[in-house]
């Protein structure tokens, strides 16, 4: 049957059969898993790793992924000129654990090398990397070498001075102030996190509950306050399934978004952000979203509800402030000309120009689907999205040394000031603690 049910439902099955299915009362000891992918403080190629491979066994038919996934030699990247198309000459190359040597001490830029094209040449967003040979194979992809090699020796290296990024730590502190307030409530609850691009941390979540002896496994994802096909009912539900193997009842807590005090917490970002604005200076606000590039996936379906009553406020508070202001959606990812030929999402980039070409004085910018910052946000989405900015520089290093207050970046075109301004975290983070402790007691009792 579940074969039948696979086929059917495709990469709906974890929502379709999982989490529809899926028992609505907790019997016996409880335990809770609290998760989110992993993405680490400091660089670790595993995640990167996991995660692309992820990505590709997801997206391709069975039978390409041996081919995009072929390991070959050890992938390399020059951290200063890590977007090439083209193939130049380097000064430096960097490999996925951040060595600039071969296993012999010599440095890469020495050895002969071979320039591999972008894999996809019609994605303006895809590069080139250096294939090395010497060393036989590296043990991963060469495509998620060349990522981590980017990462490592770019992200890491050139653009991040802390060398560190903000998303476990801050996470982590939201399910700690959670699961304090929880286990008052359910002394006899077992809680433990796990990363889901770490397979093993939800193995051994999964285990040492079963051994304390829990019947129900109730799991609350909180990378987003959306869930997904690709990473949620698809992903993490599924593996949790495989690893208890019927051996205690599983419940999936929904996602958070479906919790008003997901909504309060960008609310009261804006209006700290609007405080600081002069009264009669016209205002626009970007409600940014990720994006993906299924045709079908249930993350859409569900949106609404966390995203209908976080506009409705937003236009409220918009309202109550009084003069020149609008609220538009926009996405960082899969709106550009690739992904998107026909035009039909909004791009964070033409939201900004828009909002500058409109003549507005300030455009705020929320991103709604991000709890914490991370190198997605940081990095990559900003050097599409802020362009429209002249004094917004891909290759200049973002400070962000005090993590209990949100990253709020500034930048200026004409007579407009662009804000971009951050996560829930430090005075905001309680919105995503009382979000998490309600979702998880209304599965608890």
């Amino acid at each position: 049957m579940e074969f039948f049910d696979r086929l059917r439902y495709g990469k709906q099955y974890g929502y379709e059969v999982l989490f529809k299915n899926q028992p609505q009362k907790v019997t016996g000891k409880v335990g809770v898993i609290i998760a989110e992918s992993g993405l680490p403080e400091v660089y670790e190629f595993e995640f990167y790793a996991n995660f692309m491979e992820h990505v590709f066994h997801y997206t391709l038919p069975p039978f390409l992924v041996p081919i995009i996934l072929a390991n070959r030699g050890k992938g390399l990247i020059d951290p200063d000129n890590p977007l090439a198309r083209e193939e130049f000459k380097p000064k430096q190359l960097v490999d996925a654990l951040g060595s600039t040597t071969n296993q012999a001490g010599r440095p890469y830029v020495e050895c002969p090398v071979k320039w591999m094209p972008p894999g996809v040449k019609k994605n303006p967003w895809d590069h080139g990397y250096f294939l090395y040979l010497g060393d036989g194979k590296s043990g991963a992809p060469d495509v998620c070498d060349k990522v981590g090699a980017k990462i490592v020796g770019w992200y890491y290296g050139k653009l991040i001075p802390e060398k560190k990024v903000a998303w476990r730590s801050q996470l982590r502190k939201v399910s700690d102030e959670a699961v304090e307030v929880l286990s008052e409530r359910y002394p006899a609850a077992e809680f433990r996190n796990a990363f889901y691009m770490y397979p093993e941390t939800m193995r051994s979540a999964t285990d040492e509950l079963l051994a304390a002896g829990c019947e129900t496994i109730v799991y609350q994802g909180l990378n987003c306050p959306l869930y997904t096909d690709f990473e949620d009912y698809g992903h993490a539900l599924t593996m949790l399934h495989k690893y208890v193997g019927g051996r205690a009842q599983v419940i999936m807590a929904d996602q958070l978004g479906n919790q008003s005090a997901m909504p309060a917490a960008y609310f009261a970002i804006l209006r700290d952000q609007l405080a600081e604005l002069p009264k009669e200076a016209s205002v626009r606000v970007i409600l940014s979203r990720h994006g993906h590039p299924f045709k079908k996936e249930t993350q859409d379906e569900r949106a609404h509800l966390y995203r209908a009553p976080l506009e409705k406020g937003v236009r409220e508070i918009l309202v109550a402030r009084g003069g020149k202001g609008d609220l538009i959606w926009s996405f960082d990812e899969y709106a550009d000309e690739y992904w998107d030929p026909k035009n039909t999402k909004l791009d964070t980039k033409d939201a900004y120009a828009e909002g500058i070409k409109a003549g507005y004085d300030f455009i705020i910018e929320l991103p709604t689907d991000f709890p914490a910052e991370n190198t997605d946000l940081m990095i990559f989405h900003a050097m599409k999205k802020f362009t429209p900015f002249p004094d917004y520089d891909h290759n200049a290093p973002v400070p962000y040394p005090d993590w209990e207050k949100p990253l709020v970046r500034k930048f200026h075109a004409g007579k407009t000031t662009g804000i971009y301004a951050g996560c829930p975290v430090g005075p905001y983070r309680q919105y995503m603690v009382q979000a998490l402790v309600a979702s998880l007691t209304e599965k608890l009792g």
